[in-house]
């Protein structure tokens, strides 16, 4: 379906004018919603509260290396999450 066989479709149905529907901005919506690529298994530190990804953090399984605040914790398994996206950087701590 074409933009203007929308806009068509949508004033036939509704009884208002093609230029009134143009400015309503209307448009064609997926069916399915586009799924991330990537899945990002995460975890908050302990000591800063950042969140860090657990394939950058963790050298010997359990255990946390944070980047900000420069310490080691350990972890347990529950305690990982999927995280939504990819996190920005984060600034120094001071």
């Amino acid at each position: 379906m074409t933009r203007s066989e929308l806009e068509r479709a949508v004033a036939r149905v509704t009884g208002e004018s093609r230029h009134v529907i143009r400015r309503y901005g209307f448009s064609i919506v997926p069916e399915e919603p586009e799924l991330p690529t990537e899945v990002l298994l995460a975890l908050d530190c302990p000591g800063c509260g950042a969140r860090l990804d657990v394939d950058d953090v963790s050298n010997p399984p359990g255990e946390l290396e944070c980047p900000r605040c420069d310490a080691v914790y350990p972890f347990a398994l529950d305690e990982i999450y999927v995280a939504d996206g990819p996190q920005r950087p984060f600034a120094a701590c001071a």
